[in-house]
């Protein structure tokens, strides 16, 4: 069974924030630095679901806040 980066044992000190830009793209932040850049929405959802086990509706919560705020903080 694998596991993802929220759910290791490993990773209990760690930030990602998610940072939406003017141009309706993403940024994602590990820890205050910059990870990855303008990402469209789409991409998103792969980056949170696969990469960091953000799916269903912890995404579509994870995405309300951003149009909402414009940047949430993960703690994985």
């Amino acid at each position: 069974m694998t596991r993802t980066r929220k759910d290791s044992r490993k990773s209990t000190n760690r930030v990602l924030e998610v940072v939406r830009r003017d141009d309706g793209t993403f940024d994602l932040f590990m820890n205050g630095e910059l990870d990855r850049g303008c990402i469209h929405e789409d991409g998103l959802n792969e980056q949170l679901c696969v990469r960091f086990g953000y799916c269903g509706k912890e995404y579509d919560s994870i995405l309300l806040e951003l149009v909402e705020n414009g940047r949430k903080k993960l703690f994985f």
